[in-house]
């Protein structure tokens, strides 16, 4: 989601709006599904500390989880065949 500029995943997402960043995704997913190609939705929700990934904490309360992170999951799983940890 970007939300966190030092994540060190921000250049793998859509940006930090979370109905956007759903939307992308899927799109992207449908459209290389269209080519031939199976996607996967890689890691599940959450996932997105590389900085220091044992010094800070991934946990997010529950309004956090639900108004920012779980459409972009959503709208991933919807789309794919298959989800990847």
């Amino acid at each position: 989601m970007g939300r966190v500029p030092q994540g060190g995943r921000n250049w793998e997402g859509f940006g930090a709006d979370p109905f956007l960043t759903g939307e992308s995704a899927y799109e992207t997913i449908l459209g290389l599904q269209n080519g031939g190609v199976q996607a996967t939705a890689e890691h599940f929700i959450n996932y997105e500390q590389e900085h220091f990934p044992t010094l800070e904490s991934s946990n997010v309360d529950d309004q956090t989880q639900h108004e920012i992170y779980a459409h972009p999951f959503l709208r991933s799983v919807m789309a794919v065949g298959s989800v990847g940890t």
